[in-house]
């Protein structure tokens, strides 16, 4: 992300209770707002999960929806609401159901070619499926993967290798029945998915998983599946981003 304006006085006023947080600061709502995420999820999910996102102040959002684009368009309509700094549009690439009016909150041909974090809850196969597609399609310098299956997990995936596509842990095998704990779970792989994009993880750049044992958690480094490959596609060079 390229940080190329301060915060306005309206927005120091807005974000104030953020700003004051031991830690986050000024510099890291800045971070915020130059930011564009990915999100992929299933509406329910993805409704919490943009809502903290566009609340505090991530300036783009890109939704891959895994189901009918017609709830994620609603999404998009509430999120101009909650926050004016903050575009939000679907992704051109998800799923064959489409409407019209969602087709309209599509980005352009040129948006850029990164992101700065892929955002994934994944609940179903769908949803696994449409990830991997994404971080195919287009780069992220990191990445928070949480698979709200039994036994439930999240990857934090700070600087790739590894990435979703090469990660241990079986982060894109098919999914079994939802945890009980799915949605705490999920809030909480958007809290991380926060710290990176804010700039609060520091010089932190080791992948973590916690798996999670009904609401205790217990974290361990994660490494890249031994596959057979000798490279992944995210061991290549970013591409530098272009206009918007």
């Amino acid at each position: 992300m390229v940080l190329t304006e301060t915060l306005t006085n309206g927005q120091i006023e807005r974000y104030s209770r953020q700003i004051i947080v031991p830690g986050v600061g000024g510099r890291a709502q800045e971070r915020l707002l130059a930011a564009h995420a990915a999100l992929v999820a299933r509406p329910k999910d993805a409704a919490a999960a943009l809502a903290y996102l566009a609340g505090s102040g991530v300036g783009r959002i890109t939704i891959y929806p895994v189901a009918n684009r017609a709830p994620y368009a609603a999404l998009i309509e509430r999120t101009r609401d909650l926050n004016a700094d903050v575009q939000a549009a679907l992704a051109k690439d998800g799923t064959q159901h489409a409407t019209v009016h969602a087709l309209s909150h599509a980005w352009p041909d040129h948006s850029p070619a990164t992101f700065d974090v892929i955002l994934a809850l994944i609940g179903d196969q769908v949803a696994a499926d449409v990830t991997a597609r994404a971080a195919r399609a287009r780069r992220a310098r990191a990445a928070v993967i949480a698979r709200l299956d039994t036994p439930a997990r999240i990857a934090i995936l700070p600087a790739p290798p590894p990435c979703p596509l090469c990660a241990g842990a079986d982060l894109l095998d098919a999914p079994h029945a939802r945890a009980a704990n799915a949605g705490v779970v999920a809030m909480a792989a958007v809290a991380e998915a926060f710290k990176l994009l804010a700039g609060l993880a520091g010089q932190q750049l080791e992948s973590t998983l916690i798996d999670f044992d009904g609401y205790a958690a217990r974290t361990r480094p994660l490494g890249r599946e031994a596959r057979g490959e000798r490279h992944c596609i995210c061991e290549a060079p970013l591409k530098s981003e272009e206009p918007s």
